[in-house]
């Protein structure tokens, strides 16, 4: 079995597992209790909780990093923090357009009360206006972050432990540093958005990342849990990864009889690929799955966990990518 990570690892890191915070009589309750009650009782929002909490404070972290960046490049310079600024924003001051106010308006306008963009139009330019300073700074700060070859950032996500089983349908190496476990369902298209962009990464990074398919068939669509079930009749010929991909691609249309006519269509052997499916010979495999999708806090899908670190959705594939480059220089510097 290979484990990706602890659940209370993060929190931990701030504070004593064992730090007591209650006491029944004579017996104590620590804080790792309270952990393992909440995250049995709770998980997805455990972790949610978790990921807010580290999302605002990497936001802080990458300001307070930006700023002493700021007072390193006007020392460098023999300025004053403020002659810096006043000689780097202006160029990065955006100018706004009226394509700008337009998108803003459309994407308000029910909450206008009937105001016409003319109406509209001063008001929102003098809004945007107001935020280009604080934007230009923030595009100076990542301007001298791209440049310094310096800045390292420890602070440590919430992750979740995931066991990835050795029957688990997997794709890459298998020890690679990267392990993306996915909870999904072959007729969500918002999974199938994922796919594309797992198959990216995959090829991008083809000797980094293990992506490990798990089966999580929501209730509200009819046809996920018997193609989940095919999917391992598949995989029993050695064609689950076909299979996966054919599915996805024609999700609209996932009945029992056109399941087999995809077997066909792959070579699959139809007449032992359609007793699988008849005796329902994984239905306990796609229960035990979705069981275990529910106890890292999976509720719908996509679900991924990378590393452990969770991602709800499906997200574009910069949010992926600035995560495993994360996860790739925190192996590097162990």
């Amino acid at each position: 079995m290979v484990a990706a990570f602890s659940g209370c690892a993060w929190i931990s890191a701030a504070q004593d597992q064992n730090e007591v915070v209650a006491h029944v009589g004579d017996v104590v309750i620590t804080l790792g209790d309270l952990e393992e009650m909440w995250n049995r009782e709770d998980p997805r929002g455990r972790l949610r909780t978790m990921q807010d909490l580290y999302d605002t404070r990497r936001r802080v972290l990458d300001l307070l990093v930006g700023d002493r960046l700021i007072d390193r490049e006007a020392k460098a310079r023999g300025l004053g923090r403020d002659e810096l600024l006043a000689a780097e924003l202006p160029e990065r001051t955006l100018p706004v357009t009226d394509e700008e106010v337009d998108l803003i308006y459309e994407r308000n306008k029910d909450r206008l009360d009937g105001r016409t963009l003319e109406e509209m139009r001063p008001e929102i330019r003098a809004a945007i206006e107001q935020q280009r300073p604080a934007q230009a700074l923030r595009q100076f700060m990542s301007d001298l972050r791209i440049a310094s070859e310096d800045v390292v950032v420890t602070l440590d996500p919430p992750r979740q432990r995931i066991d990835v089983l050795p029957g688990d349908r997997s794709r890459g190496p298998t020890d690679a540093p990267i392990v993306i476990v996915e909870f999904s369902d072959f007729e969500c298209p918002y999974c199938e958005r994922a796919t594309a962009t797992i198959a990216e990464l995959l090829e991008m990074y083809p000797d980094q990342i293990r992506f490990v398919y798990k089966d999580f068939p929501l209730p509200s669509h009819p046809n996920a849990f018997k193609a989940a079930e095919a999917g391992h009749c598949a995989d029993e010929q050695g064609k689950f990864w076909e299979f996966h991909d054919k599915l996805f691609a024609t999700e609209d249309t996932l009945d029992v009889e056109s399941l087999k006519i995809y077997a066909g269509e792959l070579g699959l052997e139809v007449d032992a690929f359609s007793t699988c499916l008849e005796e329902s010979r994984h239905e306990q495999t796609v229960t035990e799955e979705m069981s275990e999708g529910r106890s890292y806090g999976a509720t719908s899908t996509p679900t991924l966990f990378i590393n452990g670190r969770p991602v709800f959705g499906a997200m574009p594939l910069d949010t992926f990518d600035e995560i495993i480059q994360e996860e790739l220089a925190a192996v590097a510097r162990q």
